[in-house]
């Protein structure tokens, strides 16, 4: 990639436009220069390095042609369409004026003409695997995912290190849900081209698409084999191990990987969220210490922390550090529900109901926490607070356990007759836990017998 970017030809041409110098490059080497840009999608460089190219070769069609492309890529469909009028009887044969004139169908949405464009080039015989690909996306914008298939098999042929190529078979595979004919491809693959950590990578997710994490395994181990510094092989292979419930094992993986780790802090959360499975507590909390060192702003791991003080029945820590969590990601609703938790266990209900109204606005379609809120209110004697949230509710959720929930709330400040309709209005909704609701909220069956 490297020795892409370093081109000699570029190089001198930005040198002597920077410098303002006057520049001459013979027109098959201002065609390099035009082409490097536009393959790197540096349209601007590439108008310039036209019009100079231009103006010192107006009748070369090579850089008309680089012109079209210019057009294309710019998306001027109008003035490509001009271009591609006005050389179509001198460069019907030209690759590159059928590949641009393609690509030009192709934006305008005209996908079959676009391949029949494709079709033609490839009869040259030149950048076959280009063409190919091309044509698999064509397919694909079709909605034809086996043609699209059949097109990117081409393409590896002609290149079987592809990888877009590769990636692309395997998407036409998963769109039609083909994971064991995936499997099956990626498997002769291989066996082609037996080094190529990609294509093992794959076959490894292929394999948890059915659920085959002991074949899995092998795949990501011969992904680390091939590079011993694979972050996503061992991660994946960890992730085997959990499904598999060998949590030694995905600890042993992950502390492998971290010699080399660049996301160390979710390396170690993994390895305390595997110390968790295994009850060892202590071993936990070491991890998720040492992920919230490698990164302060990791709230998942402060959460994490909170969580097993919790387990430990501290909840005042559990708090201190669910704060911090909240502290990085305030708009997270599962932070907040243990913050209200965690107050409401330290009667803090006042913080508690503050909480829940950051609840209600993050997840306003989820009765549960509605119906949390009312029962803390009411808990906090405000029943006529309880009662707007709950009707509140009812804008968007007509659900039977809120109306008992309102009817309760009725009856607690005397007021029978609303209380009592809310009552029908649950019963209407759903008589069958009525029985429940009324264990539940003993007021209920004290005034509705």
């Amino acid at each position: 990639m490297e020795d892409f970017f370093d081109n000699d030809l570029v190089n001198e041409f930005e040198n002597l436009l920077e410098n303002n110098k006057s520049i001459y490059f013979d027109s098959d080497e201002f065609n390099e220069i035009i082409t490097f840009y536009l393959d790197i999608y540096d349209f601007e460089y590439a108008n310039k390095a036209l019009l100079i190219a231009l103006n010192l070769y107006p009748e070369s069609l090579d850089l008309k042609i680089k012109q079209l492309e210019y057009y294309v890529g710019v998306e001027d469909l109008e003035t490509a369409s001009t271009f591609i009028e006005s050389l179509k009887d001198y460069c019907f044969n030209n690759n590159d004026y059928l590949i641009a004139s393609a690509r030009y169908w192709s934006l305008k949405k005209l996908h079959h003409k676009s391949i029949e464009l494709y079709l033609t080039a490839l009869e040259n015989h030149e950048e076959e695997n280009y063409i190919y690909n091309c044509i698999g996306n064509e397919y694909l914008e079709l909605n034809k995912p086996k043609e699209a298939l059949e097109a990117y098999k081409s393409a590896l042929k002609f290149n079987l290190k592809d990888d877009y190529a590769l990636l692309s078979c395997i998407h036409c595979y998963e769109v039609s849900f083909e994971y064991n004919n995936c499997i099956t491809f990626l498997n002769d693959y291989i066996d082609n081209n037996p080094y190529s950590e990609e294509a093992w990578f794959q076959l490894g997710l292929q394999y948890l698409n059915i659920n085959n994490y002991k074949q899995g395994l092998i795949s990501f181990d011969y992904v680390i084999i091939i590079n011993p510094k694979s972050i996503a092989g061992y991660s994946q292979k960890a992730f085997c191990y959990e499904k598999l419930e060998l949590w030694d094992k995905a600890i042993e993986t992950y502390e492998e990987s971290l010699a080399f780790d660049d996301t160390a802090a979710f390396t170690f959360l993994k390895i305390g969220l595997a110390y968790n499975k295994l009850k060892k507590h202590d071993l936990a909390m070491k991890a998720f210490y040492k992920s919230t060192k490698e990164d302060p702003q990791f709230d998942k791991a402060w959460f994490e922390i909170s969580d097993l003080f919790d387990l430990m029945n501290d909840q005042e820590e559990a708090l201190v550090f669910i704060k911090k969590a909240l502290e990085i990601e305030t708009k997270e609703v599962s932070y907040w529900k243990k913050y209200a938790y965690l107050n409401v266990q330290l009667g803090n209900y006042q913080e508690a109901s503050d909480a829940f109204e950051i609840i209600i606005d993050l997840e306003p379609d989820t009765f549960h926490n509605w119906l949390a809120y009312s029962e803390l209110l009411i808990n906090m004697k405000e029943y006529s607070k309880a009662i707007i949230i709950l009707k509140n509710s009812l804008k968007t959720l007509n659900r039977a356990e809120i109306y008992y929930q309102l009817g309760n709330c009725y009856f607690l400040i005397n007021d029978i007759e609303k209380g009592n309709n809310c009552l029908k209005m649950a019963l209407k909704l759903n008589p069958y836990i009525n029985i429940e609701m009324k264990e539940k909220y003993s007021i209920l069956l004290k005034n509705n017998k």
